[in-house]
Formats: structure tokens, C-alpha cells, sequence
């Protein structure tokens, strides 16, 4: 998954979308996983560092990032070669 090259991420949490015109806000933590994205990092490192960072268990993230992912796949904001694959 990578982040789209239409997609302009400001550091407070914009997300604006040059393609569809859409834009949004994401909190800290949606702001942060979008950045590691958009820097190729892929699914089980992103797991750790949120892991180590967070007080969360694997299956409370996995359940999150991929909720966050298919939200992010839906408004354009990434892209996959596979459309079932969200790491």
C-alpha cells in the first residue's frame, strides 16, 4: 500500500486529496500511521512501533489499522497493486 501522489499530508493532520478534491482531518494517531505509510514502511514494522509506543495488544491494532486502511483505501488516499491486500 502506498499513499497516492495526489495526496498532500500537512503536519497538523490535513489530508487534502488534489485528484478528488476531498479533504480531511485525522487525529494524532491516524496522522502518524498515515506518515509511516507514506514513508514505505510496511505492516509488521508499523505493528511494532505502535506496539512498543502504545498500550494496546496485537489483536486491538490489527483490528484498528486495518478499519483505518479500508477508510483510507475508500476515500482514495492509497493505493495497492491487490485490492485485498491492506499491508
Amino acid at each position: 500500500m502506498k499513499i497516492t501522489d495526489e495526496v498532500r499530508i500537512s503536519d497538523n493532520g490535513f489530508v487534502f486529496n488534489s485528484k478528488t478534491g476531498d479533504s480531511f482531518n485525522v487525529n494524532p494517531t491516524g496522522l502518524e500511521l498515515t506518515k509511516l505509510i507514506a514513508q514505505g514502511y510496511d505492516f509488521d514494522t508499523i505493528k511494532n512501533i505502535f506496539l512498543e509506543k502504545y498500550e494496546l495488544d496485537d489483536l486491538t491494532f490489527e483490528k484498528d489499522f486495518y478499519e483505518f486502511c479500508a477508510l483510507i483505501k475508500y476515500h482514495q488516499i492509497t493505493t495497492t497493486e491487490d485490492p485485498l491486500d491492506f499491508k
